[in-house]
């Protein structure tokens, strides 16, 4: 044997060792290609986490009107429940039986009420039932249920009033699992995944019955898709079909099962599958596609248009109902056929929606909604503005208001019949103004900015800045009652011409509405009356700077220039800026913040705002008490006396202001819960032919007799009694004579004289803090 030739013993040597060697190399290559893999699924992991548990989707802000909360023995009115329900989508049916229904009668309502987040996470759908009963010609609440168990108190849904889009985001409407209906669910999960709640993200069993399927159809009959791996496509990935577009497919299908809940996904699903294409924007969700497809919420879907949508998932294009309404019935039939054979529907109901057509919209445009209620918006956007950040007003925050459709549509009736009647004797292009605020809590609940419904341009009630003549008149009033001890209602105030010299050179020389001059009168007069004279010569004793320090006080924050024309109410507001300014008068004295946002919650549901009611004392009960009085007299007997008949026997306060020329017509009104501020004039500020009494009081007039007037019935404050004043003197009298007037007084250091020829005053007590701050 030569040297060269090899025994077989060296030759397995040398092959086992070349097979070692390739091993090695295999498992070095495996490890890395692991090591890769692992780095790789970590990169896609942050990838799945960072878009799931963030900002999945850009989409609105949500503004929500005011949650109705009624508790045992709350008043409440069953009509304007209907219709805030009907408004909100709800409906009116004999019998309830899905979420959306309500039934009602003269002593009962029965509400099958929607999923929804009142701020604490989602309730599920549940039947709210409220009996009511007749407690005079008030209803009130006797009763209440929640799934027929007995509550202390019940919430309803409020009305969605729109949603506020803010730059490059979609709109988009998403919905929480709990408010899919169980039948679309459960329908969906048939067509598209049966085995979703059993597989980890990929399916085999899926992939292998989808093949057997396909080659026994001769043609792609099915997909082996599982909805999360769906999920993965539309949320994650192209749609380039590559294989390693499929592995990232199933890798992250893998993640998505492992990080998160079988329901977490299903309604990520809900929210994010492609369903179809509105010219150059998708329709991504089932809550955008029933308006798409149907214009209607998702809770109100008949079993038809529920197979439609399920039906459109396979193909949005191919089904198209607009371009291809037969195929696309054709599909919807089939899922329908699925619903039956599963007990999801009755023969009778399968027969019938077999029956039905598609029901699809007749135009394919999805305009964008027309916001119903835009001047209110505009405010809740300002107040938005104010109380948070660009950063906090992030994607997907809900806002909740304090608006009320049934006050809004009575506040918008009022203005298209008003203003009717009006034109009737005006024919100038009249505009409106007008704001419903609640005393108590400073909440706006209804807002025109417009004697158009739904115009979304000017807000008149925000931007309008107008003179506003006598309703500076109580602030100046209530400065004066404050110094007790040297102005009350009887006291007598000058009315004699005066004039004042003016920087230009010229003079102003003020005059009575009339034109008459009285020589003196009481303050109780001045005020009832609305007369100049006695005011100017009120505030001009009191000083400009206290009467500016006052209107400030009282919630106005602009510059003042201080010059006497101020005290006949040359100072531009907007309605908004008069609403607050009148609201401690009002409000016995107490300041109270107007407000439309209740409460800001984030996606995540974290509250980002909750707005607290602060009603702090600003002025003394007894002082407020007496302008109230002069308030409450004035729609008796003084400028705004036709309430007296407008409103038969009902108890109201209120201030009447007119501008020179009759430019601008006002008049702020409130009985025991609701103040209303009205202004009407003319955008190019000619005169209207109209004084507040007979221009903006009539609107006020006309919303009380719509929605009835809660009489007003303050008590008198400790410190306060009826005295009695010579109306000759102003003198307080210990014993009544001929020529005497009862009012209330403040009659703490006030000494009484004996008879109608001597008045004798004591100051005995330490200034009040608001002598110290304004002086007097």
């Amino acid at each position: 044997m030569s040297e060269k030739q090899k025994t077989p013993t060296e030759g397995n040597k040398k092959q086992a060792s070349k097979l070692k060697w390739a091993l090695v190399l295999s498992a070095k290559l495996t490890f890395i290609l692991l090591i890769l893999l692992a780095f790789y699924t970590l990169y896609l992991d942050a990838k799945v986490v960072e878009k799931f548990e963030g900002q999945r989707w850009q989409v609105p802000v949500q503004v929500f009107g005011k949650v109705e909360r009624f508790h045992l023995g709350d008043e409440i009115n069953l009509t304007r429940l209907k219709d805030n329900l009907l408004l909100t989508g709800y409906r009116h049916t004999n019998a309830v039986k899905k979420p959306g229904d309500f039934a009602i009668s003269k002593k009962r309502i029965i509400i099958y009420r929607r999923a929804f987040d009142f701020g604490a996470g989602v309730e599920a759908p549940d039947i709210v039932t409220i009996d009511v009963k007749l407690k005079g010609q008030i209803q009130e609440v006797s009763q209440l249920y929640l799934d027929n168990q007995t509550t202390n108190y019940v919430e309803i849904e409020p009305y969605l009033m729109g949603r506020i889009i803010p730059e490059n985001k979609e709109d988009r409407v998403l919905i929480p699992l709990q408010s899919v209906p169980e039948k679309l669910l459960d329908t969906l999960l048939i067509v598209e995944d049966r085995d979703f709640y059993f597989h980890a993200g990929i399916s085999p069993l899926g992939i292998l019955r989808a093949l057997y399927n396909n080659l026994k159809a001769g043609r792609t009959v099915q997909g082996g898709s599982t909805l999360t791996q769906q999920l993965v496509k539309n949320m994650y990935l192209t749609r380039d079909k590559t294989l390693w577009r499929k592995v990232n497919e199933a890798i992250m299908s893998l993640l998505l099962e492992y990080r998160y809940s079988k329901d977490q996904l299903l309604e990520a699903y809900i929210n994010e599958v492609y369903l179809g294409q509105h010219f150059a924007n998708g329709i991504y969700g089932f809550g955008l596609a029933a308006e798409f497809y149907f214009g209607e919420n998702i809770a109100q879907l008949s079993n038809a248009q529920m197979a439609t949508l399920i039906g459109v998932i396979k193909g949005p294009s191919y089904y198209d109902p607009w371009r291809y309404p037969e195929r696309t019935k054709k599909r919807r039939d089939l899922v329908l056929k699925l619903m039956f054979k599963e007990e999801y529907m009755s023969k009778e109901d399968y027969l019938l929606a077999l029956e039905t057509p598609l029901e699809i919209r007749t135009s394919r445009r999805l305009a964008p909604k027309k916001q119903k209620f835009p001047a209110y918006l505009q405010l809740v956007k300002k107040e938005l503005s104010e109380l948070l950040s660009p950063a906090l007003q992030q994607s997907g925050i809900r806002v909740f208001t304090t608006f009320s459709v049934s006050e809004q549509i009575a506040l918008e009736k009022t203005v298209n019949k008003q203003l009717i009647e009006l034109a009737k004797k005006n024919e100038h292009d009249l505009q409106v103004a007008m704001i419903l605020t609640d005393i108590k809590s400073g909440e706006i609940k209804a807002l025109v900015g417009d004697k158009k419904s739904g115009y979304a341009g000017f807000n008149r009630a925000l931007n309008a800045k107008r003179p506003i003549g006598s309703l500076i008149k109580p602030a100046i009033y209530l400065a004066a009652l404050e110094r007790y001890q040297q102005y009350q209602l009887g006291t007598l105030l000058d009315d004699k011409a005066l004039s004042f010299d003016l920087n230009d050179g010229e003079v102003w020389r003020p005059k009575n509405y009339d034109g008459e001059y009285r020589g003196k009168v009481s303050i109780f007069t001045s005020l009832v009356k609305s007369l100049n004279i006695p005011t100017i010569n009120l505030g001009m004793a009191l000083g400009l700077d206290n009467v500016a320090d006052i209107i400030h006080l009282l919630g106005y924050s602009d510059d003042i220039t201080l010059r006497p024309s101020l005290l006949l109410g040359s100072i531009n507001m907007s309605p908004y800026q008069v609403n607050q300014l009148y609201l401690p008068i009002a409000n016995q004295g107490e300041h109270v913040q107007s407000h439309v946002v209740e409460s800001v919650i984030s996606a995540q549901g974290e509250t980002l705002f909750q707005h607290v009611v602060e009603s702090t004392p600003y002025f003394s009960v007894q002082a407020s008490y007496l302008t109230d009085f002069m308030l409450t007299q004035v729609t008796q007997q003084g400028t705004a006396r036709s309430l007296s008949w407008r409103l038969k026997n009902k108890v109201v306060a209120g201030k009447t202001g007119t501008t020179n020329d009759q430019r601008d017509s006002w008049f702020v009104g409130y009985d025991a819960k609701h103040m209303v501020t009205t202004w009407l004039g003319r955008d190019d500020n000619k005169a209207t032919d109209f004084t507040g009494s007979s221009g903006a009081l009539t609107l006020f007039a006309e919303y009380l007799q719509q929605i009835g007037v809660v009489n007003k019935q303050i008590a008198q404050p400790t410190g306060v009694k009826l005295v009695a004043f010579d109306q000759a003197t102003g003198h307080a009298l210990e014993v009544a004579c001929n020529n005497a007037i009862l009012y209330p007084a403040i009659y703490e250091g006030l000494k009484l004289s004996d008879s109608c020829k001597q008045h004798k005053t004591e100051q005995t007590k330490e200034p009040s803090w608001f002598e110290k701050l304004f002086g007097g």
